[in-house]
């Protein structure tokens, strides 16, 4: 799921790798993390992919928690779904990068 990538420039031999620290700089800041790697265009379209995540997240933290009358269900149901919603926000945010590279004529390496 959280694959490591090695963009290659061909002209200039640049390299940049998208790896955990994309993933987890995706997950927590998204559309900032795009624009900061130079793609204002992808950046606005990680906007409503933000939004959707957070309102799905937050329909379904709404019926956990109409649903459970566990406390402990009801804490670790909580957790998972904001964990998984923040992996999801990484992996859409870093494949909207790597995307964004291969545009501009990057093409990915391998090492």
């Amino acid at each position: 799921m959280m694959t490591t990538y090695y963009l290659d420039h061909r002209q200039t031999g640049e390299t940049q790798v998208l790896d955990g620290w994309s993933y987890l700089l995706g997950a927590l800041i998204g559309p900032l993390y795009v624009l900061a790697k130079g793609f204002p265009w992808l950046a606005l379209l990680m906007v409503p992919i933000t939004i959707a995540i957070g309102a799905i997240t937050f329909l379904l933290l709404m019926l956990l928690l109409s649903l459970s009358d566990s406390a402990a269900v009801t804490v670790s149901g909580l957790f998972t779904l904001v964990l998984a919603a923040f992996a999801v926000h990484g992996v859409a945010a870093v494949e909207l990068v790597r995307r964004g590279f291969l545009q501009k004529g990057w093409r990915e390496g391998y090492y």
